[in-house]
């Protein structure tokens, strides 16, 4: 048996004569391309399976671009679902706020019509208020008129003066605390009356004026002139404030209201 020294020696001689004896022994360049083929494969082999490497890489790549186009198109497929389902998601949401609108609009319309139907309340208590104040004070009115309030006494009586002329007289600033009833008048030097002439009168006193007024549930001509010298007296007293005088009767007729207008007076019939 070779020993490694002995075999590296003749691996060394077998490469440096081995292509002298390939050109000289045609049959041994047969008998070593025989041995390398059964390790390796021959040249035509080799090219075929290069061709069949590249035929199994255009097929791979064939099959990954149509891999590819198919998921592009998956993917592309699924990207406008989903952007569909979005859109109708919109558009629920938008159908939800148009909902949302709408009910506000109602409540809007329910708390518009509440308001109405308070303000109409509210208007028709102020209404039945007046109306409630205009029957009071057309009820004192007819009561003054007719002569029973000077029944009373006391504030009360001023009160229920004001609300009756306050209706009569058309004038609603006045209050009870303006009117003084049966005030006495004297006419000391006999400048209208004789003198030491005393007499009571009814006034209503304001900033602007000084209001003299009788009321009568009937009324002669000889009454409604002794009233024009009332207020004549009381002009003549009070030089630094208007004086006006309103002669109150329901039932006054012609003549007398005629004879107050040639006096000056105010009648209210």
């Amino acid at each position: 048996m070779l020993s490694q020294a002995d075999l590296i020696q003749v691996r060394n001689y077998v490469i440096r004569i081995l292509p002298e004896i390939l050109r000289q022994e045609p049959e041994v360049s047969m008998t070593i391309e025989g041995i390398l083929a059964q390790q390796f494969p021959r040249r035509d082999e080799f090219a075929r399976l290069l061709d069949e490497i590249a035929l199994l890489r255009e097929d791979t790549n064939r099959r990954f671009n149509e891999s590819r186009e198919d998921t592009n198109q998956r993917f592309n497929e699924l990207r406008e679902d989903m952007n569909r389902r979005f859109e109708q998601v919109d558009q629920r949401f938008e159908q939800v706020d148009q909902r949302f609108e709408q009910v506000d609009q109602r409540f809007n319309d329910m708390h518009r019509t509440q308001l109405g139907i308070k303000r109409d309340i509210l208007q028709l208590q102020e209404g039945q208020t007046r109306l409630l104040k205009q029957m009071e004070g057309q009820e004192k009115w007819l009561r003054l008129t007719l002569g029973e309030l000077r029944n009373d006494k006391g504030e009360i009586l001023e009160d229920m003066f004001a609300e009756a002329l306050r209706y009569g007289l058309n004038n609603p600033d006045i209050v009870a605390d303006q009117i003084q009833l049966r005030q006495p008048l004297f006419d000391p030097d006999g400048q209208v009356f004789r003198k030491h002439f005393a007499t009571e009168i009814d006034v209503i006193t304001d900033n602007h004026q000084r209001t003299v007024f009788e009321v009568k549930a009937s009324a002669s001509v000889d009454e409604v002139y002794l009233f024009s010298l009332k207020v004549k007296l009381v002009t003549l007293q009070n030089p630094d404030k208007p004086v006006h005088g309103v002669f109150i009767c329901l039932g006054a007729s012609e003549v007398v209201q005629q004879q107050g207008a040639e006096y000056g007076l105010e009648v209210i019939v």
